[in-house]
């Protein structure tokens, strides 16, 4: 639209125009001449009757073009389209009006009407006794595309003057959106009968309806300029492709009914274009675009798969001309979509510069994170007769191409495919294929072939030359404890280093031992890739931790295994330590339980630590024995049955997904055995409440064994002082001083054994009460297998017979009673 100083300019200068050519004339005068010259300016004539695309403009430079040319031509042409420019078409169809002869421009010019001759019937009107039907019936006659109407500006409004070839004339004008002497366009409303005119009230409705095919078309034209203007990309630019050329068959319209107008005109009045015949030509046309108007507005401000969304929901309609028409539309819509579609699942590549295609690329992640990051569905872009299966399948397809060559190194994923499938696909398939999706077509035959047998691919790779398998069971012995023997040698070794404050500790150091303790195993039997790859770690130390709170085993997967094992390498660290901690239990009380058979021994002469020896052996018992069964319920119910499920699975996995899902649910299954689950939590903190005893029975046994050893050797030594002086001297008995010395250090003995006994009360009290809550937090799980493992906990039934709530029903209701009125009893 040009501005206000723009139309001055045009107006002044036509009106020189006007003085040149007429002289002097009267002042109205010449404002009727530059009335009359504007108007021809401002009418449809001098324009393109047919609107050429740009595919169309582009094929007829290239018809007048020599090959070479014609080739250099299409290089400077898609150099064009991928420029920042927007008015290509005006640019190409300045290029083919340069290249044509002076007869042919002149032919697609409109004649001036010759001024004289308007001139002549701006003269004064005849007399008011002279009738004006002489001029009237001669507006009637004369085609208004010459402007030679002898009824003046001020007349067309006249009721009386306004012909039906002139209502005509104005409708055909408002065809393509442009304004006449009648029709005035209303941005908001369309185009509204000018309300100078009058009109009788059936040229009213008629005019009305059928200006409604100028309201649309300007409705389609200023959809199309403005999804022009957004450069959003090659679907967009084949959408207003499609609708232009489909606005072809209705300029062919407009320039039949213009042509049935002149003729009618120049008939002098035998044949007559009416409103009539206008309505019956115009109800097709108005149906076709009251259809592209919908589409259009469904469409602004989408692109990509989204905008073949916008139109496919189109297609659903009874009406089979309808459904054509959206075909058509669809066909070029999804034909940039469907050669991104096929250039991914055959070569892996994204070829989508303007982010159209649902399958998304992050540059910037390489190596373990490819699979899990690089590739991601948009789920903005999924066209809608897409399914999330075939999504996911699509997606699957190009990232196996690319996990073969960039992580795996594998540059011939595609070697053992189906040439008779896979040759020149792009040309084998209709693009209606795409959007209808057959199941049986020949391209969703072609996507599962291209799915399966580059997942067969992965898989085989991953397993022979990566040696999947090797590295899942060296996770299983190393970081899962599988190797009892490995773990037991290995907690042996470490136990020296690992006593000390954990800022003290060196890695090195640990990982010699680590050597160590493989060599000294049937671990030096497993692969040495597996070998290399295990390595220790420390978690951050807080104030006065030892090795043992912070030492954890590792697992380099560097490489192709590391998409599958990556994820879960901080959940296998949990879980190590976890099964680490109820293994150095395990072995704290094994010690403890040694010791005291040799302490027995030992101290079989010390009568009064006989009580203290028998308590600490009740209450490592207990401790033994919940130990063990949480150590057998963690290494062989959850962790071997998941693995057996797993190794299944496996076995059967089709794809790198298969694999990784199979994966997870082993991991996951194992955080859920482990009770480091989110659900679990609870009970894993109060298992660890459960462990603190047994650390403060380890502090307590070898504290007893260190004083009881002191007084041992104490007594020792006297009786053997005794014996020697008594030989010697042949005098029998203790001097005063030494009973005195003797008795006091008794005396401190037996009160430290009083005090180690309420000590040792404490302690088993403590435990106790912890293992009750402990089993009742089980027995009130959900999870059937946590409720046999309180069962099998409280064997004896001493637990249940100390706690009625062990033995009632465990509803839902019950278990929230037991739980607050075990809270209020604490």
């Amino acid at each position: 639209m040009m501005s206000v100083t723009e139309a001055e300019t045009i107006a002044d200068l036509v009106q020189k125009l006007v003085v040149s050519l007429c002289g002097e004339q009267k002042p109205e005068v010449i404002r009727k001449l530059l009335r009359l010259s504007l108007g021809v300016l401002s009418s449809a004539q001098g324009s393109e009757t047919l609107r050429e695309d740009e595919v169309t403009v582009a094929s007829l430079i290239r018809d007048k073009l020599s090959l070479q040319d014609a080739l250099q031509f299409d290089k400077l042409h898609n150099n064009l389209k991928d420029g920042p420019l927007k008015n290509r078409i005006s640019i190409l169809l300045f290029l083919l009006y340069v290249g044509q002869s002076p007869d042919q421009i002149r032919e697609r010019n409109f004649s001036i009407p010759d001024m004289r001759l308007a001139l002549a019937t701006s003269a004064p009107l005849p007399a008011s006794g002279q009738s004006s039907q002489t001029s009237c019936t001669h507006a009637q006659v004369v085609s208004l595309s010459t402007d030679s109407s002898i009824c003046g500006p001020s007349r067309i409004l006249n009721e009386d003057c306004i012909s039906e070839d002139l209502i005509v004339q104005d409708l055909i004008y408002s065809f393509q959106g442009i304004e006449g002497r009648i029709l005035k366009l209303d941005p908001n409303y369309g185009f509204q009968i000018d309300p100078t005119v009058s009109m009788n009230r059936s040229h009213k409705q008629a005019v009305l309806r059928l200006s409604e095919l100028g309201y649309l078309y300007n409705v389609i034209k200023r959809g199309l300029e403005r999804m022009s203007m957004t450069g959003a990309g090659r679907v967009v630019e084949s959408f207003i492709a499609a609708l232009n050329h489909e606005l072809t068959d209705y300029y062919r319209f407009i320039a039949i009914v213009q042509e049935e107008l002149n003729r009618a005109q120049s008939s002098s009045g035998l044949y007559n274009v009416t409103l009539s015949h206008l309505h019956v030509w115009a109800y097709d046309p108005l149906e076709s675009l009251k259809w592209l108007a919908s589409i259009i507005r469904a469409c602004q401000g989408r692109k990509g798969g989204a905008l073949a969304s916008a139109v496919y929901a189109f297609n659903h309609h009874g009406d089979r001309g309808v459904q054509k028409l959206v075909k058509r539309i669809l066909e070029s819509v999804c034909d940039p979509l469907c050669n991104m579609l096929l250039r991914w699942i055959v070569d892996g590549e994204l070829d989508d510069p303007f982010n159209e295609f649902f399958v998304e690329a992050c540059a910037d992640v390489a190596g373990e994170r490819m699979w899990h990051e690089k590739y991601q569905v948009r789920d903005a872009m999924v066209p809608s007769f897409i399914s999330k299966s075939q999504a996911r399948q699509i997606l699957g397809t190009g990232k196996s191409i690319n996990f073969l060559r960039e992580v795996c190194k594998d540059f011939a994923p595609l070697e053992e495919r189906n040439a008779s499938v896979f040759k020149n696909g792009a040309d084998d398939f209709k693009v209606d294929a795409f959007f209808d999706m057959d199941p049986d077509g020949r391209l969703q035959t072609m996507m599962n072939t291209a799915y399966k047998e580059t997942s067969t691919r992965v898989v085989e790779v991953l397993t022979k030359q990566y040696q999947l398998m090797d590295h899942l069971q060296g996770i299983k012995g190393y970081l899962l404890l599988g190797q009892g023997h490995f773990v037991q040698h290995l907690m042996h070794l470490l136990e020296p280093e690992l006593a000390k404050p954990a800022n003290s500790l060196y890695p090195h150091n640990i990982a010699s031992i680590l050597e160590t303790a493989i060599r000294a195993t049937s671990m030096k039997f497993d692969e040495l890739d597996v070998q290399r790859r295990l390595d220790v770690r420390f978690l951050a130390p807080s104030e006065n931790e030892t090795g043992w709170d912070v030492f954890v085993l590792d697992y380099n997967v560097a490489g192709p295994i590391g998409t599958i094992l990556a994820p879960c390498r901080e959940t296998y660290q949990t879980v190590f330590f976890a099964l680490w901690r109820a293994k150095r239990m395990e072995s704290i009380l094994s010690t403890i339980w040694n010791q005291q058979i040799t302490s027995a021994k030992m101290f079989r002469k010390m009568p009064e630590v006989l009580p203290i020896q028998n308590h600490i052996h009740l209450i490592t018992s207990s401790m033994v024995h919940l130990v063990h069964q949480m150590q057998y319920y963690f290494l062989f119910e959850v962790i071997e049955c998941s693995w057996d499920t797993f190794a299944k699975q496996l076995g059967q996995a089709a794809s790198l997904d298969e694999i990784i899902a199979a994966h997870t649910n082993f991991v996951e299954s194992v955080r859920h055995g482990t009770l480091l689950d989110e659900e679990s939590k609870e009970l894993m903190d109060h298992l660890r409440s459960v462990y603190g005893p047994i650390l403060e029975l380890q502090n307590l046994e070898e504290t007893f064994l260190a004083r009881t050893m002191q007084e041992y050797e104490a007594r020792n030594r006297i009786d053997k002082f005794v014996d020697k002086t008594s030989e010697q001297t042949k005098q029998w008995g203790k001097c005063t001083s030494d009973d005195t010395e003797n008795a006091e250090r008794q005396t401190a003995f037996t009160k430290y054994l009083n005090t180690l006994s309420i000590q040792l009360k404490f302690l088993s009290r403590m435990y106790q009460d912890r293992v009750q809550k402990f089993l009742l937090m089980l027995a009130s799980a959900e999870d059937a297998s946590l409720q046999l493992l309180s069962v099998r906990l409280d064997f004896n039934e001493y637990y249940k017979s100390k706690d009625s709530r062990l033995v009632a029903p465990l509803t839902y209701q019950h278990r929230r009673q037991s739980e607050q009125i075990f809270l209020a009893c604490k």
